[in-house]
This record gives structure tokens, sequence and C-alpha cells, in this order.
């Protein structure tokens, strides 16, 4: 799992129902599914006051008519309830499957918590996309108070999982789109044994080219002005700590160059 979402403004809750809000789904899932390739696969909701830790009646219903109707092979529910103190409560999940090519009941699922946080998460913060989101929030929970399924103690967390390529060239793909959009002009992807070099135009002869490592979250290594009327290369400032997600930061970075070069 890539992302986890809130059910959007217009969910329904109640003590024993939920509902999601399937337009705000719509909205939300589209640019999810056009920019990273990810698709709704299910919902988590809370049964906090049932202290009903499997899917109700209701939910297996819902779950199986909405997965019939997108023509889904399988769907995720993730029930959560809580213990203890209102103010510091213990949260405990409990994660389900349900199999739609038959009609058996959903399964409990086993779940590895990895340390670190989503390529996806860090991209849309560090664009600040979905604000109402609330992207952050999840570190106010931590994770001593967190338990799966029966288990009486915290998680084990797993090492930081290795990105894959195809988020990577995605978070990639963006950012170059971005800078063509900035500079008018197709952008040059050089593949090298650390990462990669996108070259944006400044005005011919001037370029400015972005060394990026391969390892997530894919840091911007160094940045060069290039003149390709002399073949020289002058190393340029650019922020500590800027990174591939951060698309306004590196595009702030390609403006200050293009508008030293006009002055120049």
């Amino acid at each position: 799992m890539f992302l986890a979402t809130k059910a959007g403004p217009n969910a329904q809750r109640d003590n024993a129902h939920f509902r999601l809000d399937v337009d705000y789904l719509r909205q939300l899932s589209e640019p999810l599914a056009a920019d990273w390739a990810l698709r709704y696969f299910g919902d988590w909701h809370s049964h906090h006051r049932l202290g009903l830790s499997e899917p109700s009646s209701g939910d297996r219903r819902r779950i199986r008519q909405l997965g019939k109707r997108n023509a889904f092979p399988g769907m995720v529910e993730i029930i959560v309830t809580t213990e203890g103190s209102r103010q510091t409560p213990t949260v405990r999940i409990h994660p389900w499957f349900y199999d739609l090519a038959t009609e058996e009941e959903p399964v409990a699922m086993s779940v590895t918590v990895h340390a670190g946080c989503s390529p996806v998460r860090e991209a849309l913060i560090a664009r600040g996309l979905f604000p109402e989101q609330s992207l952050k929030e999840w570190e106010t929970v931590a994770l001593d108070r967190v338990r799966i399924g029966d288990a009486g103690e915290p998680p084990v967390l797993g090492s930081a999982p290795v990105v894959d390529p195809a988020t990577r060239e995605r978070a990639i793909t963006h950012l170059a789109e971005a800078l063509e959009r900035e500079s008018g002009a197709p952008i040059e992807q050089h593949t090298m044994a650390f990462g990669k070099i996108l070259v944006a135009q400044l005005k011919e002869p001037h370029h400015l080219a972005f060394a990026i490592d391969q390892k997530w979250p894919m840091g911007v290594l160094e940045v060069h002005r290039l003149d390709r009327a002399t073949g020289s290369a002058e190393q340029i400032e650019a922020p500590a700590g800027l990174v591939v997600p951060d698309i306004n930061g590196i595009v702030q970075v390609y403006r200050a160059a293009k508008r030293q070069r006009g002055n120049a």
C-alpha cells in the first residue's frame, strides 16, 4: 500500500454505518492514477465505539457490491479500534482481505510496517498537494500506541524498503515536465552511474544541468550552468537538501539561473 487517505468531506459516519464520499474519491483517484498509477483497492474506517474487530454485515455487503460494480478481483478493508484513554488511546488495526472471485468470508491479513514514509506521500507533501488530506498527520501517532490484530506489543519496524524503479521514474518524469513547461523547450535526460542528469535550456547556448542521485528521495547532487558554445561548465549554488519530489524548489533554482543569465 502506497498511500492511506481520508474519506472525504461528505463521507457518512455513525455508530454502525460508514459510507464513502464517492465523488471526492473520484476527484482524488484521478490524479493519483495519472501521476502515480495508484488504484483504489479498499478502505478503512473506525469501529472504536462498537469494539468490533471484524467487518460488519453492512461492511461485507458494501465491499462486495463495490468490487462487483468495478470488476475488482479483490479488495481490502481495515477496521480500526481504540483502547485505553481518550487522550492517548492505543490504536488497533485489523486488516481484512476479500477474494471477490469467491463468496468466501474475508480473511485476516498479516501486515509488515516499514520504516520511513511512503514515497508518494513524500512527493505530495513536498508539492503541497491535497492540503485537505493533512498528509503529515500520521506523524502525531507514536508507533508504541499501535497494535496489529490481536498483538500485545507494537509492531517491529522492518527496514525502509527500496523505492521501486517505476516510482522513481515517474518522479523524474514529473520534474522533467515541469522544467519543460518553465523553459519552453524539451528536457534532455542522461542516465549516469550515480543516477540522472536533466538539462534544461536557459537561452541558447546556455543550459542548466541537474545531477540527480538515483536513491530515493533522489537528491540534487550538483547544478551546473553550461555554455555549449565554449564547452564550459560552471557549478552554481543550490539549496541544501533539494530533492526531486520538491518540484517547486527545483523550478525556483532554474528561474534564478535564468534571471542571472539574462542580466549577465
